[in-house]
């Protein structure tokens, strides 16, 4: 959990890691001096702001958590709303919305500006607008932060994503007016840059639609193995991000690449080879159109609004009053050797935001563990930042091995074994769990253990209605969730799970900025219901799961979410509600995407499934 300008630690760190110099990290976004306090943590450093620095040092901000002020959660909500408009293309509205937000924001930071001529130059490209036009936008808002730089990627410089998305853009114009050489060298920088300088979580963002793109040229140029390069590193990406940006494009351009291949192919058993692939590329491919159809999933034209929904955002007030109300605290009480109680009482209505010394004694009081990038924050090292987010990217695409070797590595280096610290790695023996090494009983019980490290044991669930969940605490339930079957009946977990549901769904901001635990809780939610017999709500619990991760272009959970469906349909085929032509489409959906994703047990039980009960073979 980030707070004002508790940012600047791992900036500080990531920049020591870096190549980047002081001058290019700066350049355009803050004064030198700036930077030195914000590092030292002597300056407010607005989200906007934290965003940029983050993003040119290459550093993924989808594991952090961030606390804001009041003003700069109006400035996302309105921001928020120029990409939906923009996004849907209601031209005039979207003029309206844009001009009232030029004002807002009239005198501060040159990134707010960056992003209005941005957006407003998508709609005007989106209308068809004169190119000279747009192009004249789009320089404007690159001179705001790059003045003294080409309008390109430049292999030795650092890009924010606003400034990535302005890049594309010049060379998506460009490549509309029959520019295809130029295209094909400015695609290969984008990519060679993202592969270079971007970690993985956020260069899945937007590798895969620049590939796209280029894919398209190099094939139409008849420069097919550079083609099938650049296709197989994207595939590569998606399957291990579990993410399905342009997936069906790549797949379906994959495909036309390899049977040219093919051709020209002398070896059999190479032609054989292709042909097998290509089998299982076009039963994916099949899968995911119907998906796309039964959900209503709309092609993808362009995604251009990447630096939104990075991290989880917090009003400061909700946590403080939530955690206190369910500690069964006065105002009195936690303000006891920390403030005055009417400071509390200001801060939980919004009115005041407290400076860093009281906000610190407060959070520890209340117990409050932020998430994973926890160990950052409270525990006071940056670096710990870059390794829980890899962990937490390795246990969620299965690769247990290596998130256990970093376990390892980390654990001995965390000084301060503070109760958040000791809670992160009791959290984690679910890895150990799925490597075989320890039992579902112990591992249930380090679960428990580690969710009321900071959560009241004797909490009644009422006042459970109130708390503020950290993502960990989350985490926590849902881990737990995984051994009802083997341990209890299920229904006081399910209970909490239905308290988390709320939790998220009474959040300030749309769910996708907490995607990742409500779409977890939601697929957990309708396993369990599932599992006691619950069928027609675990139906609608996987339909919740399913439509936000499709949204989000995530896979991991909807492969998951399918095949739950699609088992609890068959649960009603008496009632006549379903029928095994519909129940099969989800199970084969299911199917197709743990293929994809590479889960050999998985797909080979989905198989053996498929066969038992719809006498079918794929």
């Amino acid at each position: 959990m980030k707070r004002e300008n508790d940012y600047g630690r791992i900036i500080a760190y990531e920049h020591r890691r870096s190549s980047i110099t002081t001058a290019q990290l700066c350049e355009g976004l803050c004064s030198k001096e700036n930077l030195r306090k914000i590092k030292k943590e002597d300056r407010v450093c607005d989200k906007i702001l934290a965003d940029a620095l983050f993003q040119r040092l290459g550093v993924s901000m989808d594991k952090l958590s961030y606390l804001i002020r009041q003003e700069e959660w109006d400035e996302i909500r309105i921001r928020e709303e120029i990409v939906f408009l923009v996004d849907t293309n209601q031209r005039e509205e979207a003029k309206r919305v844009l001009e009232n937000y030029k004002e807002k924001v009239k005198g501060k930071h040159v990134l707010f500006m960056q992003f209005y001529e941005l957006a407003n130059a998508v709609l005007e490209w989106k209308n068809g607008e004169k190119t000279e036009q747009i192009q004249q936008r789009i320089q404007k808002a690159w001179n705001l932060t790059k003045k003294k730089k080409g309008f390109q990627i430049e292999q030795g410089e650092c890009y924010s994503f606003f400034e990535i998305a302005l890049v594309m853009l010049k060379v998506r114009l460009l490549e509309e007016q029959g520019e295809v050489e130029y295209g094909i060298e400015q695609y290969q920088e984008l990519l060679i840059y993202l592969e270079n300088r971007v970690f993985e979580q956020d260069r899945v963002k937007w590798y895969p639609q620049i590939a796209f793109q280029q894919i398209k040229l190099l094939r139409g140029k008849g420069r097919i193995e550079q083609a099938i390069e650049i296709a197989e590193k994207s595939l590569c990406l998606l399957k291990d991000q579990a993410s399905s940006y342009y997936l069906l494009e790549l797949l379906e351009e994959y495909a036309a690449l390899l049977k040219e291949h093919s051709l020209q192919e002398e070896d059999q058993e190479n032609v054989s080879e292709i042909e097998s692939r290509l089998a299982d590329i076009d039963f994916i491919c099949e899968s995911l159109r119907w998906l796309y159809r039964e959900y209503k999933v709309k092609p993808t034209e362009w995604i251009w609004n990447i630096s939104f929904g990075l991290g989880e955002i917090y009003l400061c007030q909700d946590i403080i009053r939530g955690r206190r109300i369910g500690m069964g605290m006065t105002q009195e009480e936690l303000a006891e050797g920390i403030c005055d109680p009417v400071t509390i009482s200001r801060i939980e209505r919004g009115e005041n935001f407290p400076k860093q010394k009281i906000l610190l004694a407060l959070l520890e009081k209340l117990k409050w563990s932020g998430e994973n990038c926890t160990l950052t924050s409270q525990i006071g090292e940056a670096e710990y930042h870059s390794i829980t987010s890899r962990i937490s990217m390795l246990t969620h695409t299965g690769r247990l091995e290596e998130a256990e070797k970093l376990l390892k590595e980390l654990e001995p280096k965390v000084k301060e074994k503070t109760i958040f610290a000791e809670q992160y790695f009791l959290s984690m023996n679910l890895v150990k769990y799925g490597l075989g090494k320890i039992s579902a009983e112990t591992c249930f019980k380090l679960l428990n253990q580690a969710f009321y490290l900071t959560v009241p044991e004797d909490i009644v669930n009422e006042k459970l209605k109130r708390w503020h969940f950290s993502r960990i605490e989350v985490m926590c339930i849902n881990e737990i969730s995984y051994f009802c079957r083997k341990i209890e009946d299920g229904k006081s977990v399910l209970e909490l799970l239905y308290i988390i549901k709320q939790f998220y769904e009474r959040q300030p901001f749309p769910l996708r900025y907490y995607r990742v635990g409500y779409e977890l809780t939601m697929r957990n939610i309708g396993n369990l219901l599932g599992n006691i017999g619950n069928y027609k709500e675990a139906i609608e619990a996987a339909e919740s799961c399913i439509k936000l991760a499709l949204s989000l272009q995530k896979i991991g959970n909807v492969s998951l979410a399918l095949y739950d469906k699609g088992w609890n349909m068959e649960k009603l085929w008496d009632t006549m509600l379903y029928t095994k032509e519909e129940s099969l489409a989800y199970i084969k959906a299911s199917y197709a995407l743990n293929l994809f994703l590479g889960k050999k047990k998985q797909y080979k039980h989905i198989k053996i499934h498929i066969k038992e009960v719809y006498k079918e073979t794929i």
